[in-house]
């Protein structure tokens, strides 16, 4: 490793010396909670375990499930390993599953019970797969627990800044998905952003319900425990539980696509459950849900742009500074809107929206021709 690089395995490890005894994870379906020095424990035994299956540097990882601590702590060994991460959208069709993991070519695949018919049905269409691994208890596959059992005597990779960690698909483009390929830099440098709008640290608290399998909930996720904050992680998103879960963890951030917030809101009207502690929310949401949110819980609504190109975040601001506005550009991001030939366009004109800086992605998997655009 070079001098001026940085993994997420490092801050792991960072992490695990800092915060040793906090709490990091809450896993909310059964209570389980993991310290910071335990979860380093844990991402080591389960990166020597792949280790001993053969994953090596590069490799990719392939996973179809909901969120769970054995997600997250699958990202930390393949950070550990210098391996790549596949999540795929859970709610795709199994032939949609079946394509974006022929893209990309795991060596192995992990699901969860709830989708583990899927992988079942769509298995012989992947020739890349040498193993098929439950992800948690139960499932038809190889035991995920056993390998987390042979101990810890597995070497770090030497992994760059710049070197891959997932690989997230993006919007059909002539009639194909295309897997974004996003490096450690691009993580570190995103939940930096995050942690610094928010003030992110050990005293908060991140409901982690957003999927685990989009930039969004996976950045979140990252940023917690990136600055010593607690991750607590729903499965899957219920708005009464959540309601709950923010009054009684005192959770202080979150990310939201509509209408999450509204259906919380309107959990906390009829139950009464106090959220006042969720003082900064972002996302996409109307106007009307954005001022509700405000005006309950006396919080900031912060208004972004982005995609998964660009680390999930371009533009960033609090909904008060411009009503309307998608935020400004952020502290380490060019942002123009440019014309046909990359000249910027006049205020108020149409134009392409174009990004430049340590938040730009490191382009398309196997796709060269669409890579020399990047």
């Amino acid at each position: 490793m070079g001098l001026y690089d940085l993994s997420f395995y490092q801050i792991i490890e960072r992490n695990a010396a800092c915060f040793k005894d906090k709490a990091a994870w809450f896993e909310v379906e059964d209570g389980r909670t993991l310290t910071f020095s335990q979860l380093k424990g844990q991402v080591d035994r389960l990166a020597t375990g792949l280790q001993n299956v053969g994953i090596q540097k590069g490799d990719r990882i392939g996973v179809l499930a909901q969120n769970s601590l054995e997600f997250f702590l699958l990202y930390g060994a393949a950070a550990a390993l210098g391996a790549i991460m596949l999540p795929v959208n859970w709610r795709l069709s199994p032939e949609e599953v079946a394509f974006n993991l022929n893209d990309c070519e795991p060596k192995v695949v992990f699901s969860d019970q709830a989708l583990s018919g899927t992988i079942e049905q769509i298995r012989g269409e992947l020739s890349s797969v040498e193993r098929f691994f439950n992800l948690g208890a139960g499932g038809p596959f190889d035991d995920f627990n056993a390998l987390l059992e042979k101990g810890v005597d597995f070497q770090p990779e030497e992994v760059a800044w710049d070197d891959g960690f997932v690989i997230i698909h993006t919007a059909a483009v002539a009639g194909r998905p295309r897997g974004a390929l996003v490096s450690h830099g691009n993580v570190l440098c995103a939940d930096m952003h995050f942690a610094m709008f928010f003030g992110v640290g050990p005293k908060d608290v991140h409901l982690n319900l957003l999927p685990l399998f989009h930039v969004g909930g996976l950045f979140m996720a990252t940023t917690a425990f990136h600055f010593g904050a607690l991750n607590v992680n729903m499965r899957k998103f219920d708005a009464s539980q959540a309601a709950r879960l923010i009054a009684d963890k005192k959770v202080t951030f979150m990310m939201v696509f509509a209408p999450i917030l509204a259906s919380i809101l309107d959990e906390h009207e009829k139950s009464g459950d106090d959220i006042s502690s969720l003082q900064s929310v972002t996302g996409l949401d109307t106007p009307e849900t954005i001022e509700r949110y405000q005006r309950l819980t006396g919080g900031t609504f912060y208004c972004m742009y982005g995609q998964t190109e660009t680390s999930c975040l371009a533009t960033f601001s609090a909904y008060n500074e411009r009503p309307g506005s998608a935020g400004r550009p952020l502290p380490l991001a060019e942002v123009r809107l440019v014309d046909d030939y990359d000249r910027p366009v006049e205020v108020g004109q149409v134009g392409e929206i174009t990004m430049r800086g340590p938040m730009v992605f490191k382009g398309y998997w196997n796709l060269p021709e669409d890579n020399q655009y990047t």
